[in-house]
């Protein structure tokens, strides 16, 4: 007697084989597959996912996540706070590089892609961060990685007050791996020092002037107590010079948005020329 294969299973067969093209063609770059599991004794299915990158040997690099019940080890309270932790992450890298300045420009740039209906998806699979982030390639690539963090740290907050779990635990896993310590490029404002040397002493020369005032306006700006950090006192320094002495850094051939990182520098390497005063700890 002929055996006849079941048309759920020959349906099933037609579908994972038009899945297997599709990770064939290369021009595929990622991929996400979510599958709940129904059984008869759960109110609520178990979600597994599994994720890829294309690598650049043209390979698969996957991630799986483990079974999820909504209901139980994923609750909205532990979302909540790992979303929180990766945006703590991120400012605290921020901080410690002096980058605040530029990153809120950035922060601003991420609300206006997702409003303009641009997906999650869209923004790693489709656009240049990642791929930089990954390369470590680009000017400023060190902010690739902790663009794509906060992309899933907002898409994640934003699919909990839309009641999607299933959406924001994905949104927590993209975004700790993006904001692992792998992903974030170590001292940012030295990675392209060679090449800015290049004729740097004449700029060297025409930069004194604006090194003066910096020192001026770090003690003349400082608080009573003194300042609360030196990120604080940067920054403050940095928006006073672009806010009362723009044309001043323009002829001293500085930029505005990269001012606070060139007063950082200017501060590491001669601690006693740039001198200021923290406030006291209680």
């Amino acid at each position: 007697m002929k055996i006849t294969k079941p048309k759920l299973l020959s349906e099933a067969e037609k579908k994972l084989k038009k899945i297997s093209d599709i990770f064939r063609d290369k021009s595929v770059v990622g991929f996400k597959v979510s599958v709940k599991l129904y059984h008869d004794d759960l109110e609520v299915p178990k979600i597994i996912s599994i994720d890829g990158e294309r690598s650049i040997d043209g390979s698969w690099n996957t991630r799986s996540s483990k079974e999820r019940n909504p209901d139980t080890l994923h609750s909205r309270e532990v979302v909540k706070a790992r979303l929180a932790s990766i945006e703590e992450h991120v400012r605290a890298y921020m901080l410690e590089n002096a980058l605040e300045v530029d990153w809120r420009e950035l922060e601003r740039s991420i609300d206006d892609a997702l409003k303009s209906g641009l997906s999650v998806e869209d923004l790693e699979y489709r656009y240049a961060p990642p791929i930089n982030a990954l390369a470590a390639s680009s000017y400023e690539a060190h902010f690739c990685a902790p663009l794509m963090a906060t992309v899933y740290v907002k898409e994640g907050a934003k699919a909990l007050t839309e009641n999607c779990l299933d959406h924001a635990l994905y949104c927590v896993d993209r975004g700790l791996h993006w904001s692992s310590p792998a992903m974030f490029l170590p001292d940012p404002n030295g990675r392209f020092k060679a090449r800015a040397s290049t004729g740097g002493r004449g700029k060297d020369l025409r930069r004194e002037p604006a090194k003066d005032k910096v020192a001026e306006l770090l003690i003349e700006l400082a608080p009573e107590e003194g300042w609360k950090s030196r990120p604080t006192a940067i920054e403050e320094v940095a928006s006073n010079l672009i806010a009362n002495h723009a044309s001043f850094i323009e002829k001293c051939f500085l930029k505005s948005d990269a001012l606070p990182r060139k007063i950082r520098e200017w501060i590491q390497k001669d601690p006693k020329r740039f001198a200021y005063r923290i406030k006291s700890k209680p």
